[in-house]
């Protein structure tokens, strides 16, 4: 019995690690952009700091940690504390890529986006429309077009 659950902590200490999103310059000379893509990585140095601290927890007899329960917890919680390091990181990778696509999108006159902008805008004008590209441009139309007598 104690040797399975030795073999678990260890599966479990393998398996553990800290997780760090990480910033990549991205430069695209098509779109005049120049943004920081992020990347999830695995931080060694938070890694080697979770294995050290199971290890101590599971191994020190000072801290009565001689139970086959308490050798199943200690990892246990190790493990909880990379997952969650997991969750966070890939949350923020996830939110960063987001923007930074959707800022991809506005700038690039290639992009799926401004394609299907320029579409609709074409189409309108085919039609007899009129595409307004500022404030001040859509000021004077409303003043030309909406005055009172």
């Amino acid at each position: 019995m104690a040797y399975k659950i030795t073999l678990l902590a260890l599966l479990s200490l393998s398996t553990t690690g800290c997780f760090a999103p990480m910033m990549v310059a991205k430069h695209q000379p098509e779109c005049q952009l120049a943004t920081r893509q992020f990347e999830l990585t695995m931080s060694g140095q938070g890694s080697q700091a979770l294995t050290s601290i199971a290890l101590e927890g599971m191994f020190n007899s000072a801290n009565g940690c001689n139970t086959p329960e308490c050798l199943l917890i200690v990892p246990l919680g190790i493990f909880a504390v990379s997952a969650t390091s997991l969750i966070v990181s890939g949350s923020i990778v996830v939110v960063g890529n987001t923007i930074h696509w959707i800022e991809k999108q506005g700038k690039c006159q290639n992009s799926l986006t401004q394609t299907l902008v320029n579409n609709v805008a074409d189409s309108m004008t085919a039609l007899g429309g009129k595409t307004i590209q500022s404030t001040t441009e859509l000021m004077t139309w409303f003043r030309q077009h909406l005055e009172m007598d």
